[in-house]
């Protein structure tokens, strides 16, 4: 069911609107909020938007490489996989010829 929410990052506040839980929600605003503070101690010239942009810029680039981390790791399970199955057949293959 969808809720309406009052979030603050970085103090902006704003409303949203999700299907998620309370601590969901919370869940996703902490780390930006935590980020976007960080990116704005690191630098005073840095505005808000500026910040957020960075914030964004950071998660999709992490977003990006876990994808690529994930497809990685996906081909290298179908191999193994493929590996597994290989073996297994040899080895009924050696079960069998020994009867």
């Amino acid at each position: 069911m969808r809720q309406r929410y009052t979030i603050t990052i970085s103090d902006i506040e704003m409303n949203v609107i999700s299907e998620e839980s309370p601590e969901a929600v919370e869940a996703l605003v902490g780390p930006v909020d935590r980020k976007m503070r960080e990116i704005c101690a690191a630098s005073k010239r840095c505005s808000k938007t500026e910040a957020a942009l960075l914030c964004a810029l950071d998660y999709c680039s992490e977003r990006i490489k876990s994808q690529r981390k994930l497809k990685a790791l996906e081909a290298k399970l179908a191999m193994t996989e493929a590996t597994l199955e290989e073996v297994l057949a040899e080895n009924e293959e050696l079960k069998n010829s020994g009867n």
